[in-house]
């Protein structure tokens, strides 16, 4: 990670899971989200502000919750200006079950798929399934995507080492994977903007 480029990660990691003042947080799940934190775009400090919170389930099973962040000073009023906001922005995932790095990015690959056909982003798709088998995800772990105009993708697992795509293409492929035209549903789509 780059001193003082790219930081919104680095900041925000603790906060998925952590504990709050009840009136600053929303729960889902397990987790409690903080409704507003503190980031670093650059070498500006910003705030992000809580637009929503879903849950991703597969067979009844809650797989993980996500949390969408977005800088405090956007305006955001659907999930498709939320999805192509080019600013700082980030969705947190706290995984209420561990999965196989191999499903984690198979799932991952099929979901971009779905607004992104492949060959599109193979290179990045390779890079995250890297990141996955190096970095496996276990239950009560949180994931942070990161999309920031200074840097591009970012993908950091707590306790792990961040991944940076300078492709800033690629962050919107993953949002649309959630607020796109196809999406994992649309609960997760209606809820990640819920608070805006």
């Amino acid at each position: 990670m780059k001193h003082g480029k790219g930081m919104l990660a680095a900041a925000l990691l603790g906060l998925c899971g952590a504990a709050f003042a009840a009136d600053s947080t929303v729960t889902i799940g397990s987790t409690r989200y903080p409704t507003s934190v503190a980031g670093q775009s650059g070498d500006t400090p910003i705030r992000l502000k809580l637009t929503g919170t879903a849950m991703r389930t597969k067979w009844t099973f809650n797989v993980y919750s996500i949390a969408s962040y977005v800088h405090d000073e956007a305006v955001v009023r659907t999930p498709e200006e939320l999805a192509g906001a080019a600013v700082p922005k980030m969705l947190c995932l706290f995984f209420e079950r561990s999965i196989a790095s191999a499903d984690l990015a198979k799932s991952f690959r099929e979901a971009v798929a779905m607004n992104h056909p492949a060959p599109a982003f193979k290179a990045e798709l390779d890079a995250l399934a890297g990141y996955f088998e190096a970095h496996p995800v276990s239950k009560g772990k949180s994931l942070w995507l990161t999309s920031d105009p200074v840097v591009g993708f970012r993908c950091q697992l707590r306790d792990a080492p961040a991944l940076t795509l300078p492709n800033g293409e690629f962050a919107r492929a993953v949002w649309d994977v959630y607020l796109g035209p196809n999406n994992l549903g649309d609960a997760i789509k209606t809820g990640l903007i819920s608070r805006r």
